[in-house]
């Protein structure tokens, strides 16, 4: 199906049209769906002219929209700000209840993760030295005397070499049963700030923001800033709400999986975000890759974003995203205007320069355009392309069937769309 509509979305993705067409063909053979793509278009075009509509433009330039979605971003910040009663972000309590207002959104808070007991048991059998150094304990036994069991389970994601985690710390889990898993809630811990910054220095320059998880224990956690950024509040409540999906993915990923053979390499591969080969896909235009992680922040012409394929963060931030909008409707003054069901919708628009330029309405894409100050050439749009691709999946199947080829081939990193 070499037609324009195709080319429109293979161009917004940056694949090549004619492989592109090749995997609308082959969805369309085993669907026995026609038109999907074209109707996808047109609903993306009315609704970018619905909201262009309500933004008051008609015929903007790329930078006008881009400056008016982050002002769209700046006066939803505010009104959340004000909702949720002004939580401080430079102080546990603040970072605390923000992060618990959002958790208090889901009825479902329960996962499948590793026993405390073990997990101290591990941490017994693999010290992590330069934690024990930075807070002055002989043992790990004197430190958890005093410590937070998962507390320390954060820390280990900056404090330690990445080679020695990978190699020696997630390895051991490796050796984990059914037996070491148990139900529980997931719970979420405000790190001090003052008895981490000097390890936590590296990591909070490199990733773009100062919140993670740990998918194995149910955890969220933070390190409170040393300094109010703009889309703050935006920021963590989202991100949250992005990290209980994600935990709760992967937690029916071990319950799926931990009486399967090789149960303990496939969790050590979820956790690492092993991402697959290329060669996979055998350019089989029935084959999809499961890319776990959002290869673009890295290597913005791997090939691998060139393929067909399915992101599973990019479905957590569509889960983050409605369970968002629910707060909608105990706040109804919020203004969501132009967020709903957008996080895969963009315009090709001419810029200042007469040159046509790709503006989104992602979600994450322009708070974090707006947190991290982004001028118009250096904006992100990653967030969109992988939503975009799995917005694409869905059209054809479901988000179900999209959470299932998720939880059944994430260790294998492909699968075929014939056989789903």
């Amino acid at each position: 199906m070499k037609s324009t509509v195709a080319e429109f979305f293979s161009t917004q993705l940056n694949i090549d049209p004619d492989i592109f067409s090749r995997n609308i063909d082959a969805l369309e053979k085993i669907t026995d769906k026609k038109q999907v793509l074209e109707r996808f278009y047109e609903e993306n075009h009315e609704k970018a002219g619905r909201i262009l509509t309500g933004l008051g433009l008609t015929y903007p330039k790329a930078e006008e929209l881009y400056t008016t979605i982050k002002e769209c971003v700046r006066k939803l910040d505010k009104q959340m700000f004000e909702a949720l009663g002004h939580p401080s972000y430079l102080e546990s309590k603040g970072c605390y209840n923000l992060m618990s207002a959002a958790l208090a959104l889901h009825q479902d808070r329960t996962g499948f993760f590793i026993k405390r007991n073990v997990a101290e048991r591990l941490m017994r059998e693999n010290p992590p030295k330069n934690i024990l150094e930075n807070l002055g304990y002989p043992s790990v036994d004197k430190m958890l005397e005093n410590e937070d069991l998962f507390e320390i389970y954060a820390a280990l994601r900056f404090a330690e070499p990445s080679d020695w985690m990978n190699a020696t710390y997630i390895a051991a889990y490796r050796r984990l049963s059914k037996d070491d898993f148990e139900e529980r809630p997931i719970e979420i811990r405000v790190l001090d700030r003052s008895k981490w910054e000097q390890l936590a220095e590296r990591f909070l320059k490199e990733k773009l923001h100062s919140m993670s998880h740990l998918k194995e224990l149910g955890v969220i956690f933070v390190i409170p800033k040393d300094n109010i950024t703009e889309a703050a509040t935006l920021y963590m409540f989202v991100m949250t709400n992005h990290y209980i999906d994600e935990i709760l993915t992967y937690s029916g990923y071990f319950k799926h999986q931990i009486e399967q053979p090789l149960f303990g390499k496939k969790m050590v591969s979820a956790l690492r975000c092993d991402v697959p080969d290329i060669s996979l896909s055998h350019n089989d235009p029935n084959k999809w890759l499961i890319i776990q992680r959002y290869l673009y922040k890295y290597s913005p012409e791997d090939p691998r974003l060139g393929t067909a394929h399915v992101n599973p963060e990019a479905l957590y931030h569509r889960g983050a995203s409605h369970t968002f909008f629910k707060i909608g409707k105990m706040k109804p003054n919020l203004d969501f205007k132009i967020w709903e069901h957008t996080n895969y919708l963009a315009l090709w628009l001419p810029n200042s320069s007469g040159e046509q330029d790709l503006v989104n309405f992602n979600f994450m894409d322009n708070i974090m355009n707006v947190m991290n100050n982004k001028n118009f050439k250096d904006r992100y749009y990653y967030h969109f392309r992988e939503a975009l691709w799995n917005k694409i999946f869905m059209s054809y199947f479901s988000v179900d069937k999209l959470e299932g080829v998720i939880i059944q081939h994430l260790l294998e990193g492909w699968f075929d769309v014939r056989k789903i």
